[in-house]
């Protein structure tokens, strides 16, 4: 079973979120994080996405949750992990997000500060980090 790592990285009164908008679905919002590649542990994955993404760096903290989760009959392992935001600047991140992906037509990735008071009205997946998050609030 391949793994995922996902950062929950509070920013104030903020939370830093991944909005998806696909041409096939209505848009949705992800934690920041994707596949740990061969020869990579979980956290040195999450660190890595975190600035292909983000373009910010982390210090990653308490494990929240550990999820499978199948996508297009693939199943994966999910760890989301509570994390802090030590430098870089949030929307310089350079990841294939935002060229190939573009490209083969899988939509686009927007990195965001998402209010706190925000975080009930959006479409965050999955719904069970989603609600981990909101009683963290």
């Amino acid at each position: 079973m391949r793994k995922r790592a996902r950062a929950v990285i509070f920013d104030g009164d903020s939370i830093i979120l991944i909005k998806r908008t696909r041409p096939d679905r209505e848009d949705y919002w992800v934690f920041p994080g994707g596949m740990v590649e061969e020869g990579e542990n979980v956290k040195d994955a999450l660190i890595r996405e975190c600035k292909e993404e983000l373009g910010i760096k982390i210090k990653i903290g308490e494990l929240m949750i550990k999820k499978e989760l199948g996508i297009h009959e693939e199943k994966f392992l999910e760890y989301f992990y509570l994390c802090e935001k030590t430098g870089g600047k949030l929307g310089t991140g350079d990841g294939p997000e935002f060229s190939e992906y573009k490209e083969k037509g899988w939509g686009t990735h927007e990195p965001l500060l998402v209010a706190k008071s925000e975080i009930m009205d959006i479409n965050l997946l999955p719904p069970e980090v989603k609600n981990l998050v909101l009683e963290k609030i």
